[in-house]
């Protein structure tokens, strides 16, 4: 006797509605990510410009040391994620080597030293394309709105005093990240 290995209609549904329901879970997750680093982005903004405006700290930039233990708690948050996660779309790995070519180019500009007086604008630059694509292999219109509002504030932010910069840069990451990942997180 031959066995047939076809699936019926509803099994095939019933396939394809668990696949959509774990990549939205997974596109859910990755508001983490969003809105943990806008909140960390926009408090190192906040503080440098404080602390190089009002105070009279030799290094104001030390402030950004407060991402040393976000990296941390992103990595652990992402391991425990990945071990949870059932199943890893083709778009999950290719939006976590997007991100992490944006660290390793952000490390650079960093450690280069060369460019302390535009930082900011040249961070909100890099950071519009791995947005931007974020929002298209998703396809979520306020990631897509998000990344590209960075282009127009490193813009902004170009042509602004370097301390004021970083206002500009604190402005871009609520609309570029906190906005789409609360949006993403409702999803």
């Amino acid at each position: 006797m031959k066995e047939s290995n076809s699936l019926s209609r509803e099994e095939s549904l019933e396939i394809i509605t668990q696949m959509i329901e774990t990549a939205k879970g997974n596109i859910r997750g990755s508001s983490f990510y969003f809105l943990f680093w806008g909140w960390v982005v926009i408090a190192g903004n906040l503080g440098h410009f404080y602390l190089l405006e009002f105070t009279d700290v030799a290094y104001p930039y030390a402030v950004w040391l407060i991402t040393i233990p976000a990296w941390i708690i992103s990595m652990l948050y992402g391991y425990r994620q990945s071990a949870v996660e059932k199943v890893k779309t083709y778009s999950d790995t290719l939006i976590m080597w997007l991100w992490l070519s944006l660290t390793i180019g952000i490390v650079i500009l960093i450690f280069s030293g060369k460019f302390y007086d535009f930082i900011s604008p040249t961070i909100l630059l890099f950071v519009a394309l791995p947005t931007f694509m974020t929002g298209l292999i998703l396809k979520f219109r306020p990631l897509i709105y998000g990344g590209s509002s960075f282009w127009i504030f490193s813009v902004i932010a170009f042509s602004v005093e370097p301390s004021y910069s970083l206002l500009v840069s604190a402005v871009a990451i609520a609309v570029g990240y906190l906005i789409p990942g609360y949006k993403l997180r409702s999803a």
